[in-house]
């Protein structure tokens, strides 16, 4: 038992976007938390590096400052269109609309997550009911009727009435309430920075192929000269076929004419750094006794996008509006808690309903290959492009994708004269 200890109402492990957004909406609920995290900021995080509309929605609820401090800084670029390369290497382009169909108003940007994630924290400090500490890692946790203990190797303990685990895809805290995420569920990434590419600086590109699947290459072009690169598999590929990832890397850019072509003249810049992925294939359990878990902890990031930001500012914003009402009411029992779950899923039922479904399939041999070649009869029909755009646009897409109108469209849809 240490001698020296902090008492706070909640304590949220993880200072990224999910932890983040639980501790600006605690702080607009004037509510006492701690904040911790293992890594000091700011820290580079294999990610996309991509923000939404569904993103700058989400920040604007949180604290319109933040965008407005990435803005002047020049540290976001706008993005307006994505490019998805199937085998035959004719590209399916996608526009983007303008956000909230303002003319001239990206709906989509690219920024490191070094940038925002600093920024965010930054927002965090300001509140004098939001304690932070950095390079703190948990490295135990016992919970009990009362409250719950996590020790730290600084040599302090915590003492919180409920916890909020934002530890993205680390799995030793989870491990510790009890909770584990299943290897199937996960895929892994490896990323790099780039210069001298030749990309768009307006535009993303995924590269798709057998023998990637599920999974791709997605590039990013970032502010300035520098692009991401990130190259991501099922866990379970990576695992069956013992795959290295690096070699994988540079297999797919010397083997793919056209990305061969366009990194000629380009270099790395830093290090490759890996990540895993907890992708929303599924429902887990994410709240227990004392305990709310959110962002890629949760296993929240999209299947088909590969993003996680927009579930992680979400369920960070409804974890942290349950704490209120669990300290309001004083009732921090699984079952009060649990609400959490059914409250949160409501809200992204749509984000993980068709991939529940699609992931598994895609580890079969006939289906991915059967999905290439749908991809490859659409790249010929550039005129299905924007069907494919309202289809990610759509409140509802499975609903949209099942549609025989919408399928009719997609399939028969004649180039328009003139």
């Amino acid at each position: 038992m240490t001698d020296s200890f902090i008492q706070t109402d909640v304590c949220i492990i993880g200072a990224g976007p999910a932890g983040a957004a639980a501790s600006l909406t605690l702080s607009q609920n004037s509510v006492h938390h701690t904040l911790i995290d293992s890594a000091l900021f700011p820290r580079h995080k294999p990610c996309g590096d991509i923000i939404t509309s569904g993103v700058l929605r989400a920040l604007d609820l949180l604290d319109p400052e933040i965008l407005l401090v990435l803005k002047s800084r020049k540290l976001v670029n706008p993005v307006w269109a994505t490019h998805i390369y199937p085998p035959n290497g004719k590209p399916i382009t996608i526009d983007f609309l303008p956000f909230d169909r303002k003319k001239g108003e990206p709906s989509c940007y690219s920024l490191s997550r070094f940038d925002m994630d600093q920024v965010i924290l930054e927002q965090v400090r300001k509140s004098e009911y939001a304690t932070v500490h950095e390079g703190c890692r948990i490295t135990q946790v016992d919970t009990r009727s009362d409250q719950v203990i996590l020790t730290s190797d600084q040599g302090f303990q915590i003492r919180a009435k409920l916890v909020i685990v934002a530890t993205g895809s680390s799995n030793n805290v989870l491990k510790q309430f009890g909770l584990n995420v299943p290897k199937k569920d996960c895929a892994i990434g490896i990323r790099a920075h780039f210069e001298n590419i030749d990309f768009a600086k307006s535009e993303t590109s995924l590269f798709l192929d057998s023998g990637l699947m599920p999974g791709g290459l997605y590039i990013t072009p970032l502010p300035g000269n520098s692009y991401n690169v990130n190259l991501v598999v099922s866990l379970d590929k990576v695992s069956n076929e013992n795959l290295n990832l690096r070699e994988e890397f540079d297999k797919v850019i010397s083997e793919n004419p056209i990305l061969k072509q366009r990194f000629e003249k380009g270099a790395r810049t830093g290090n490759f750094e890996g990540s895993m992925l907890f992708l929303g294939v599924r429902k887990r359990v994410i709240a227990g006794h004392r305990f709310l878990v959110v962002g890629d902890s949760a296993g929240l990031i999209e299947f088909f996008s590969g993003n996680g930001i927009p579930q992680a500012l979400l369920s960070g914003r409804m974890a942290a509006q349950r704490a209120v009402l669990a300290i309001e009411q004083s009732d921090f029992s699984g079952q009060f808690l649990g609400r959490f779950e059914g409250e949160l899923y409501q809200k992204i039922r749509q984000n993980y309903a068709m991939g529940r479904i699609i992931y598994p399939l895609l580890h079969t041999r006939f289906f991915r290959n059967w999905v290439l070649q749908f991809l490859n009869y659409l790249s010929d029909r550039p005129q299905t492009n924007d069907l494919v755009r309202d289809l990610l646009y759509h409140k509802d897409p499975a609903k949209l994708a099942l549609s025989p109108r919408f399928i009719h469209s997609l399939l028969f849809k004649s180039q328009s004269k003139g």
